[in-house]
């Protein structure tokens, strides 16, 4: 690993830490000040490192360092009362429609967890609805300035509904993207949040004269664990909110969220989150958690896939399709792993259906050349994956 991976790691732990009398942070002695201020800003945890650099000794960051992440600290804060004024106004709008939602991450998360906006970093808004009211939402947000790229409507909305989970839109003066979800994850993942009732442990959270939804500690430490392995753990911020949400002053009851988990099929998922947050974050469990994720084999092996993701960065896992090995091998039991795969070869991707191409009433058709489409273009790597282990 790096040194300036080793010392982003070495930030977030001590962004953690609530004994601040431990010894100063060490500096490695070759350091890329610029690669790590990058570093900082593409994980998402400027805030974070910018708290923990007090911990530094005196004069050991360049000031031109310093001034940069001032700088980045500085545009967040100006960026996060934006976010948090305009995820207000369309969470308004949608109620004033009857379109039930609530954001996931952005700033309603670091509410939560901070009791401020600007203390977690975000850059666009994730909002969560149910899938009948997708076309509704579409309309409101169309409404308030905002738009997708491509117009979906009837037999194509339809269609993207059942096969992908968000939709991007961008409003007019191109400052903002909000990303329309009715899952968390891709359908294949096997994890169905509506399945939890969640919507009915919704709290509220107020900042400033602003109130947003947010949901239960427990739910949410779940949905943090599930969309961060989706995406490998490529981003420090992700391991950090789960470090964040255990030790926030109204932290999750473990032993329900492992019910949770059980109850969908994601405990494994929940304990490489918490492994992360351990041994990464320096997170405090109780005993009896640690030692059933310590004791979790595959958890431990994720995990470690997961820091060699980060140690990697920049880069994006979501389009390496070693990521269903990663995805498989994370699932509870056999028979999970058997469902994976066959949703997996089941589930088209947005690129891999065209109504334009085929009329709707052979639609059908697509389905039966996604295993065949699979296989050429995900085998060879996929099993290169496998031959390192």
């Amino acid at each position: 690993m790096r040194p300036e991976h080793d010392f982003l790691l070495s930030c977030v732990r001590t962004a953690f830490l609530k004994d601040r009398t431990d010894p100063p942070l060490a500096l490695p002695e070759t350091l890329d000040w610029n690669r790590f201020v990058g570093l900082c800003d593409w994980h998402n945890i400027v805030p974070l490192v910018y708290r923990a650099l007090p911990a530094v000794r005196p004069g050991a960051v360049p000031p031109a360092a310093l001034n940069r992440l001032r700088s980045l600290c500085h545009n967040n804060t100006a960026r996060a009362l934006f976010l948090a004024s305009e995820l207000s106004a369309i969470l308004n709008a949608f109620e004033s429609c009857g379109i039930p939602a609530y954001p996931f991450k952005g700033p309603a998360l670091s509410v939560m967890l901070y009791g401020d906006p600007a203390r977690r970093q975000s850059k666009d808004l994730d909002i969560l609805v149910p899938k009948e009211r997708v076309r509704k939402a579409i309309d409101c947000l169309d409404s308030l300035g905002y738009g997708a790229k491509t117009s979906l409507a009837g037999a194509r909305l339809a269609a993207h509904r059942r096969t992908e989970y968000e939709l991007q839109f961008f409003r007019h003066d191109g400052k903002l993207t909000v990303e329309l979800q009715w899952a968390v994850v891709p359908g294949f993942f096997g994890f169905d949040h509506e399945r939890l009732g969640i919507s009915s442990t919704l709290e509220k959270r107020d900042w400033n004269g602003l109130a947003f939804p947010v949901l239960s500690p427990d739910e949410t430490l779940l949905m943090l664990c599930v969309h961060g392995a989706k995406h490998l753990w490529c981003k420090l911020g992700w391991i950090a909110d789960v470090a964040g949400l255990l030790a926030s002053p109204e932290p999750p009851d473990l032993t329900r969220t492992f019910e949770l988990a059980g109850r969908c099929g994601m405990t494994r998922l929940l304990c490489t989150g918490l492994l992360l947050a351990k041994r990464l974050a320096g997170s405090s469990l109780p005993e009896h958690v640690s030692a059933r994720i310590e004791s979790d084999l595959m958890a431990g092996s994720l995990a470690r896939k997961a820091l060699d993701v980060v140690a990697k960065t920049p880069l994006n896992p979501d389009v390496d399709p070693a990521r269903y090995l990663f995805y498989f091998k994370a699932k509870d039991c056999r028979r999970d792993q058997f469902l994976f795969a066959v949703r997996l070869m089941a589930t088209l991707a947005a690129g891999e259906w065209n109504p334009s191409v085929l009329p709707d009433v052979l639609s059908p058709f697509y389905y039966l050349f996604r295993p065949l489409h699979m296989a050429g273009r995900h085998s060879g790597p996929i099993l290169r994956a496998m031959a390192r282990k």
